[in-house]
């Protein structure tokens, strides 16, 4: 029963910050302090009962107004969202052996509670009595345009995870649903391996051209992997040096194995082999799609959008090219021009690697403008001021 789930919950709640109250945490925000990764399984176990709990709870309602189904609907679950909002948090975040076996362990088990929320006996049809009375309730003023939209966004996210199918295809479709969740979460677990791991350790004379900021990053990158030499500064594929060395470093070698590292991130190890995993998650995106009664994922995927259709998509994504290149042609043609001013060729012309350190020497000849002069007033301390003060 609900109080018996309570009870169970207040239980696991001892010692484990996530399902304790935050109110006497500043803006009631978690006490990230108090959380490691061991506490997120049991939070979310006992937050994932305590939804399930809240949905049988209306599917067994005798009352059938909008409050009673879809108001406690859209309530359901408040444990969950709390416990869930910061394990999104650390899964994006904190990359540590630790958590990636916690996501790893409870991706199957959520994409299994998400397809349950869907299946209770009962609450469809619950769901289905306020879509059909929807319009009835708006002509007659008693919902609002909210409340209506809230009914058929609801009803539709049924629909969507196949509670029309029959009880086999429903089994096949829970199957994929967790299938994916393990394969998207080893595809993003393998490109932060890649990132993590992989380092091109140079000297102080090969950051030519970088500015102060990015070197003094670069030497504390080194000390962190435990590079003891006095003159050894390490490049990682963290976006925060990557990208300022593509920026600001001299050497076009340089520049070149940073890029093809960085642009092939979950392929640098036959242990993480990103493209076999895509190759799988595009066959059961297929089989997901034809499940649906739809040819393709993308006729799944859209169809529920704005765009309602993948032509659309693609008719936007053409219009956009079209625009795009033309600007990164204009932008070519002016590093083209600066090169020449200079005397300077480059064997093959302006590559990738090459863009964004051309594209910065355009900006300083042309405009006077250095973006590394800029970033001293972003440091998180100003940033974080400039916020408070804005919202005062």
């Amino acid at each position: 029963t609900a109080a018996d789930n309570m009870c169970k919950t207040s239980a696991i709640s001892e010692g484990n910050p996530l399902l304790q109250s935050w109110a006497a945490q500043p803006f009631h925000l978690p006490p990230f302090e108090e959380i490691n990764p061991g506490h997120f399984q049991p939070a979310l176990e006992a937050a994932m009962e305590a939804h399930i709990a809240d949905l049988e709870t209306i599917a067994s309602c005798t009352d059938n107004d909008f409050d009673s189904i879809l108001g406690a609907y859209d309530r359901a679950g408040s444990l969950y969202s709390k416990v869930g909002g910061v394990y999104g948090n650390y899964i994006s975040s904190l990359n540590t052996p630790d958590m990636q076996e916690v996501q790893s362990a409870m991706a199957p088990i959520l994409s299994r509670h998400r397809s349950k929320c869907y299946n209770i006996p009962g609450l469809f049809e619950k769901v289905t009595s306020m879509y059909d009375i929807r319009q009835e309730m708006a002509n007659k003023g008693e919902w609002t345009a909210e409340q209506v939209r809230l009914a058929e966004r609801v009803y539709t996210a049924f629909v969507r995870m196949g509670v029309k199918l029959n009880e086999e295809e429903k089994k096949e479709y829970g199957d994929i649903q967790v299938e994916l969740a393990t394969l998207q979460t080893k595809f993003m677990q393998n490109i932060l391996k890649d990132e993590e791991t992989w380092e091109m350790v140079i000297t102080a004379e090969d950051m030519a051209g970088c500015p102060e900021d990015l070197v003094a990053a670069a030497r504390q990158a080194a000390v962190d992997r435990g590079h003891e030499g006095a003159d050894e500064y390490v490049i990682t594929l963290g976006r925060s040096l990557v990208e300022p060395f593509l920026t600001y470093s001299t050497r076009r070698d340089l520049r070149k194995k940073a890029f093809d590292a960085w642009t092939s991130r979950g392929e640098l190890s036959e242990e993480r082999d990103n493209l076999a995993i895509a190759t799988k998650i595009l066959r059961l995106r297929k089989r997901q799609a034809n499940l649906m009664g739809h040819t393709t994922f993308s006729e799944y995927q859209t169809e529920d959008t704005m765009a309602q259709n993948p032509e659309n998509v693609m008719n936007l994504c053409m219009d956009v090219w079209k625009r795009a290149k033309e600007a990164a042609d204009k932008e070519r043609a002016m590093m083209e021009s600066f090169l020449s001013e200079k005397g300077d060729e480059l064997e093959g012309g302006i590559q990738p690697w090459d863009w964004r350190f051309y594209a910065e020497q355009v900006r300083q000849a042309n405009f006077n403008f250095d973006e590394s002069e800029l970033k001293p007033y972003l440091s998180l301390d100003a940033v974080t001021n400039a916020v408070f003060d804005v919202s005062n």
